[in-house]
């Protein structure tokens, strides 16, 4: 009956660490699309210089968490990340507001499914 209930201990720790990881992830990455939208709005407005320092603290955001997401990430996800910051950070640099606002936001898109991926769903666990 011991045995029992420490598997059922274990599995209920799982679980919450599970969860836990979920919304983590989705508070991270939430707060990094939100920083990124911003910059898009102020790219939008000609501001490139706010939008490139908006843009320098989402990635600092996400280099913060980065060993975090390599843990319990799939690398490649991770490392489509760091790749959408470096493409968003030239056009950024270059002022090309077609490419800057494709590259970034593909960038939200893939932050979202990032966090999408740790959330407890049907879809992710079939």
């Amino acid at each position: 009956m011991r045995r029992l209930w420490v598997a059922a201990a274990l599995l209920a720790g799982l679980l919450a660490a599970s969860l836990a990881n979920g919304w983590y992830t989705r508070e991270v990455a939430g707060r990094i699309t939100e920083q990124l939208a911003l910059a898009q709005e102020l790219a939008q407005q000609g501001e490139w210089d706010r939008a490139a320092e908006r843009t320098r603290m989402a990635h600092a955001d996400w280099e913060d968490h980065q060993f975090y997401f390599h843990v319990v990430g799939r690398h490649g996800d991770i490392d489509g990340v760091w790749k959408g910051f470096r493409a968003v950070g030239e056009y950024l640099a270059l002022r090309e507001p077609d490419q800057y606002n494709a590259a970034n936001a593909e960038l939200m898109v893939q932050l979202e499914l990032l966090a999408e991926m740790e959330q407890p769903s049907l879809a992710n666990v079939l």
